[in-house]
């Protein structure tokens, strides 16, 4: 089990670079959700195109649930 999954409370950006000013912590925020966009795209992809790797994930317990990419936030 990693570090963060074995936390009892998931850290915030501030917990994980607490020196950062509130500017910094912005900029981190917009890469992660930049990064995010495009694993989203990628699972979306292979959803659609190549669904075989994502049972192929869930048979190998890599990957714990489907997403159900109707619900996109």
């Amino acid at each position: 089990m990693g570090m963060i999954s074995s936390m009892s409370k998931r850290p915030s950006l501030q917990d994980l670079f607490p020196g950062g000013t509130e500017e910094d912590i912005g900029q981190i925020a917009e890469v992660l959700h930049g990064y995010c966009s495009v694993v989203w795209r990628i699972y979306e992809r292979l959803e659609r195109d190549h669904p075989e790797v994502i049972d192929g994930l869930m048979e190998r317990g890599t990957m714990k649930a489907k997403v159900d990419s109707s619900k996109k936030n």
